[in-house]
């Protein structure tokens, strides 16, 4: 018993200590040098003119004066989002590369978080039925006393089916002939 209790109150100080550990490491931002801070806005945009590129890894001319102007308003103290906006304001919504949770592009976000939703409540019912039934089998059980059969009635049973199938397949009654 003292045993587990000492296991226990070093699983709670283990516990609350990384509890702490990863309040403080969440909530002090690393410093970033300017060129990572580029590069974190530069990568959610998208290229205008590569396909499928982002502003951050596309090598095209409109790309280096995109990342020149975002290193400017980094520069000038702007937020990302402000940034961000900028291109937004000049090139359209396309140029974001995550939909923005408003209107139509809200189901983009939700729709994939409501089927894994279905999905885990689908396996947790399922689970749930099959732990019932295989309760209710343990606690029927497979005595041939509940079943109300005796060994006689059974050997006919057996007899009979051994019977309808060698009537009917040729293998079966070739089976039959060499087991006696």
């Amino acid at each position: 018993m003292k045993q587990r209790r000492s296991l226990f109150l070093v699983l709670a100080v283990v516990v609350v200590a990384a509890a702490v550990w990863s309040v403080v490491y969440l909530s002090t931002p690393r410093q970033q040098t300017l060129d990572q801070r580029v590069q974190a806005v530069a990568s959610q945009l998208k290229c205008p003119i590569c396909q499928g590129e982002s502003v951050a890894d596309s090598p095209s001319l409109l790309a280096q004066q995109m990342r020149g102007v975002i290193r400017q308003q980094l520069q000038e103290g702007k937020s990302e989002q402000e940034i961000i906006q900028y291109f937004v304001r000049s090139y359209g919504e396309q140029i974001v590369w995550s939909p923005p949770w408003q209107g139509f592009s809200l189901l983009a976000w939700l729709v994939p978080i409501g089927l894994l939703l279905a999905g885990v409540v689908l396996i947790y019912f399922t689970l749930r039925d099959w732990r019932a039934l295989s309760r209710s089998v343990e606690a029927r059980g497979n005595d041939r006393d509940i079943l109300n059969i005796d060994e006689a009635e059974l050997e006919g049973y057996r007899a009979q089916l051994e019977r309808e199938l060698a009537e009917g397949d040729v293998l079966f009654r070739r089976y039959q002939t060499e087991a006696q």
